[in-house]
């Protein structure tokens, strides 16, 4: 399957209407950032990885929302893209 495909289904995914399951939305939300290259989104879908894997289980719903708005916040560099990731870490500290 072709990444154009998959950013695609994945926004169509997002914008139909009815709630996704929590880890079927952070995968389409994976699928349109790798398609638009969109490294803030991706470093906030990084340090939700490894939240889960820590065994958190926070809100799911706060941080797609976050990785949302990396994803139009219009830039893609480095540094937006760890400002992003230390504003997870703030966001969501205990």
């Amino acid at each position: 399957m072709r990444i154009e495909s998959v950013h695609i289904d994945a926004e169509r995914a997002l914008r139909v209407g009815h709630r996704l399951c929590p880890l079927a939305e952070i995968e389409a939300i994976r699928a349109i950032a790798t398609a638009e290259s969109s490294l803030p989104a991706l470093s906030i879908l990084a340090v939700l990885d490894a939240a889960i894997a820590r065994g958190e289980r926070r809100s799911i719903g706060e941080w797609t929302a976050l990785a949302r708005e990396a994803m139009h916040c219009g830039r893609s560099d480095i540094a937006t893209a760890r400002a992003y990731a230390a504003a997870c870490t703030v966001r969501f500290a205990d």
